[in-house]
C-alpha cells in the first residue's frame, strides 16, 4: 500500500541521521551512547522487509529451493531487533493489522488479483517446474548487518513468485516466543493507525515500508523512517571501532512546515488523485481550496484515528486478541463484534503457490474451516445484541480469477450454538488421533505432515477424482524432489499447507473460546489434541528442510505412504462430499 511517488518527491526534505552507535567486538556496558530515539515498528512491513532481505543470497537464479523458510525469516526477525536494540535504540511497540476498513478492500483484491497474474507468468514460463538448486550450491550465511544494507537484485524466479502466504503470522509467532512479545500487538485495526498513535501520543519515530505513514499526523518532534533507508557502518577511531546505524528520517510536521502547509495531508491527497503530477504542481494545488469537499474529507479519514475505537467494542472480544493471535482469524472475530460497523463477515485466504491451471488449493480443508467459523460465531452470539450468522464470504483463486464463495453456516434461524454439527469436531479429532497413535515416534513437523496428506488423499477418493500419485505423495513427504520441482508437487505441497494452516486456524479459535462457554461439545478435546501442532517454522518447512528432518529421523516413507493411500474408510472421512457443497470440478 501507500501513495505512489509520495516518498520519491518527500526525499529531498529527509534528513540523514546518526540513530545509534555500538562499540564493535566490546561487551562492556561503557560502551558510546547517545540519546536513545524510540522505535515504532509496523510488523507487516518487518516481516516482508526481512524477506526480501534474506531473499537475495540466492547462488542460482532459478532455484526454488533458496526461498528462504519461516524458521529463518522468524530467526532474522529477532536478530534485526536485537541489532537495533544494541546500537542503543528502544523499541516501544510492534504493531501487526488485526483488521482491515472497508475502504481498504479493492486494496486487498488488486494485491491478490497482481500476485495471480505473477503466479500465471512463472506457471507458463516455467512449464515442466521450478529448478532447485544444488545441494552444494546453498544461500550464503547471512549476518546482522546484511539486514540493514543495501543487497543485490532478487533473483529472476523470486521476483515473479508471490511472497510465501503466510509470512507475517510466522514472524508473530517468532516474536512471541521471545522477549518483544509484550511489545508486540495485533491492534483490532491497521498497523499504520496504531503506530501514528502510539508516536503521536508517546513519541518516537515510525519504521515502515509503507508511504502512507507519511501522511497521518504524528506530532511535531516525531519522524518516519523506511526499511529499506537503515544502513550500518564502522567507523574506526584511534582506540576502537564503532558500529553506526544509521538512515534518512522524515520529520513530517518540519517538512510540512518548510513548504509553507499546515501538514502534508493536502499534498498527499493530490499525489493520490493524479500520480503523474509533478512535485511542484502538487504543492501548488494543495494551497489552494479544495475543489472536492466530500472526496477531501474521505480522505482525511483514512488517515485520521485508528478504524476501531476500543472505548467503545466490547472488552469480553478484545481481551484475548492480544498477542500473537493470526490476523486473518483475528479480523473474522472483530467483523462478528455486535458493535462492528459491517454487514458482511469476510475472510481474504492467503494467495497460495499453486498450479493455476488446476482448482484452488484452498477447496480440501473447506470443512475444516467452516468447523472454526461455526464454533467462534457459537461464542460471539452469546454476547448481547449479536446477530446470527448465516454464512462467511472466503475470498480466493477460482480458475484465473479471484472471487468471493459463501461457505453456509445456517440454514435455519436456530442459535449457532445449536445448529453446530458437533460431529464435524468429532471427526476431526478421531482422524487427528488415529493418525497420532499410528506415528508417535514421528516429530509434530511430519505426523501433522502425513494428516495433511491423508485429509488430500480421501478428498480426491470420496470426490471420484484422481489422488496425488504415489511418487508426488513420496517426494512431499520427505522433500526429496530432485533437481526440479514438478507443478504436481507444488500444488500437493500448496494444498498440505491448506489443511495446516486451517488446523493451525482451529488451534487458535479454539483458544479464543476456551472458557467453555460455546456451548459446543468436543473442543475441549480437540484444542487438546492440537497443543502439539508446531508454530508456522515447524509446521511448513521448506523441502529443503524436510529433507534435513526426514534425514535426521529416518522416516519409514513406505509406510507413510501405505497410510496415507488406506482408502477402507474414505467415506468416513468427509461428510456430504467432504468440501461443503464444493468439488474441484466445480471450482475451476
Amino acid at each position: 500500500m501507500g501513495i505512489p511517488r509520495f516518498a520519491g518527491h518527500l526525499q529531498h526534505y529527509s534528513v540523514s541521521t546518526t540513530l545509534g552507535q555500538k562499540r564493535v567486538h566490546d561487551d562492556d556496558s561503557d560502551t558510546v551512547r547517545v540519546d536513545p530515539p524510540r522505535f515504532v515498528i509496523d510488523g507487516p512491513g518487518l516481516a516482508y522487509h526481512l524477506y526480501y532481505r534474506l531473499a537475495h543470497r540466492s547462488t542460482s537464479l532459478g532455484a526454488f529451493d533458496t526461498l528462504p523458510s519461516y524458521d529463518q525469516i522468524g530467526q532474522a526477525a529477532i536478530v534485526f531487533l536485537s541489532e537495533i536494540e544494541a546500537h542503543h535504540v528502544q523499541i516501544s511497540h510492534i504493531y501487526f493489522d488485526g483488521h482491515l476498513p472497508l475502504h481498504k478492500r479493492h486494496v486487498r483484491l488488486s494485491r491478490l488479483e497482481s500476485n495471480l497474474k505473477d503466479l500465471t507468468k512463472v506457471r507458463t514460463q516455467y512449464a515442466n517446474g521450478l529448478g532447485v538448486s544444488d545441494l552444494s550450491s546453498k544461500p550464503s550465511p547471512w549476518t546482522a548487518s546484511q539486514l540493514f544494507n543495501s543487497f543485490h537484485s532478487v533473483p529472476h524466479l523470486l521476483r515473479g513468485l508471490p511472497p510465501p502466504p503466510f509470512l507475517v503470522p510466522a514472524v508473530l509467532d517468532a516474536l512471541g516466543t521471545t522477549r518483544y512479545a509484550s511489545i508486540t500487538e495485533v491492534v483490532p485495526g491497521e498497523a499504520d493507525a496504531s503506530c501514528a498513535k502510539a508516536a503521536k501520543d508517546q513519541g518516537g519515530m515510525i519504521l515502515t515500508s509503507d508511504s502512507d505513514l507519511l501522511v497521518y499526523n504524528i506530532g511535531d518532534n516525531n519522524a518516519v523512517l523506511f526499511f529499506s533507508g537503515l544502513e550500518i557502518h564502522e567507523e574506526a577511531s584511534a582506540t576502537h571501532v564503532i558500529s553506526v546505524l544509521k538512515a534518512n528520517i522524515y520529520p513530517t510536521a518540519q517538512i510540512a512546515k518548510r513548504l509553507e502547509l499546515p501538514g502534508l495531508q493536502q499534498l498527499a491527497y493530490h499525489c493520490k488523485l493524479d500520480p503523474t503530477v509533478s512535485f511542484a504542481e502538487a504543492r501548488r494545488r494543495a494551497h489552494q481550496p479544495m475543489l472536492d469537499e466530500s472526496s477531501w474529507r474521505c480522505f482525511q479519514d483514512e488517515y485520521s484515528t485508528p478504524d476501531f475505537d476500543e472505548s467503545c467494542q466490547d472488552t469480553s472480544l478484545l481481551v484475548r486478541l492480544r498477542g500473537s493471535l493470526d490476523p486473518r482469524l483475528s479480523e473474522f472475530i472483530l467483523q462478528l463484534s455486535p458493535l462492528a460497523r459491517e454487514v458482511d463477515t469476510n475472510i481474504y485466504l492467503p494467495f497460495l503457490i499453486e498450479d493455476p491451471s488446476r482448482a484452488s488449493a484452498w477447496y480440501i480443508s473447506s470443512l475444516i474451516r467452516q468447523t472454526i467459523y461455526l464454533v467462534i460465531a457459537a461464542r460471539i452470539s452469546s454476547l448481547p445484541a449479536s446477530l446470527p450468522l448465516r454464512a462467511v464470504t472466503e475470498f480466493s483463486r477460482r480458475g484465473l480469477r479471484i472471487v468471493p464463495s459463501t461457505v453456509p453456516l445456517s440454514t435455519s434461524t436456530a442459535p449457532t450454538a445449536q445448529r453446530l454439527d458437533n460431529s464435524n469436531i468429532r471427526n476431526i479429532s478421531s482422524r487427528l488421533q488415529k493418525t497420532k497413535e499410528r506415528f508417535r515416534v514421528v516429530s509434530p513437523t511430519f505426523r501433522y505432515r502425513i494428516y495433511a496428506l491423508k485429509e488430500i488423499y480421501c478428498w480426491y477418493v470420496v470426490n471420484i477424482k484422481n489422488p496425488p500419485s504415489k511418487s508426488s505423495i513420496t517426494r512431499t513427504t520427505t522433500g526429496s524432489v530432485g533437481s526440479l520441482v514438478q507443478w504436481e508437487d507444488i500444488h500437493l505441497e500448496a494444498q498440505i499447507q491448506a489443511v495446516l494452516y486451517a488446523l493451525r486456524m482451529v488451534k487458535q479459535g479454539l483458544s479464543y473460546i476456551a472458557d467453555g462457554k460455546a456451548g459446543v461439545e468436543g473442543i475441549v478435546e480437540l484444542k487438546d489434541i492440537l497443543e502439539d501442532l508446531p508454530p508456522l517454522s515447524g509446521l511448513l518447512p521448506t523441502f529443503a528442510e524436510l529433507r534435513g528432518f526426514a534425514e535426521k529421523e529416518k522416516i519409514e516413507v513406505s509406510q507413510v505412504v501405505l497410510y496415507v493411500m488406506q482408502i477402507e474408510d474414505a467415506e468416513n472421512q468427509f461428510e456430504d462430499g467432504g468440501n461443503v457443497g464444493t468439488t474441484e470440478k466445480s471450482a475451476q
